[in-house]
């Protein structure tokens, strides 16, 4: 998926890539803006097509189903880049999938690197 550079934090375009899982939510996201409101530029939309301007309450609904506390949307993207690296992935690569402008906020996630 690429994100122009109106839709990133530091203004600058760049790719981000989506497993078949991702992928298909959107497509169903698709589907619905498709069945409900074609006219809607959104994919993530109300019936009536007009753009939904955020998750927040939604993911936090979802968190309290499945019985987990204290966790924001902002903690999946902490726990991607931790991930990343504990499995080897380079720091620069990290930064380039997270949009990082500088390698010094991707190594916050340094310290969870394997011994090399």
């Amino acid at each position: 998926m690429l994100l122009g550079g109106k839709d990133t934090k530091n203004g600058k375009r760049r790719g981000v890539p989506l497993n078949v899982t991702s992928v298909r939510a959107l497509l169903r996201l698709k589907g619905f803006r498709d069945r409900h409101c074609p006219e809607s530029p959104w994919v993530f939309t109300h019936k009536g097509g007009e753009r939904l301007q955020s998750v927040k309450r939604s993911f936090s609904t979802a968190c309290k189903r499945v019985g987990i506390v204290d966790c924001r949307i902002h903690d999946l993207r902490h726990a991607a880049a931790s991930w990343l690296v504990s499995s080897g992935v380079p720091l620069p690569e990290v930064r380039d999938l997270l949009g990082h402008s500088t390698i010094k906020m991707t190594e916050r996630y340094a310290h969870l690197a394997p011994e090399g």
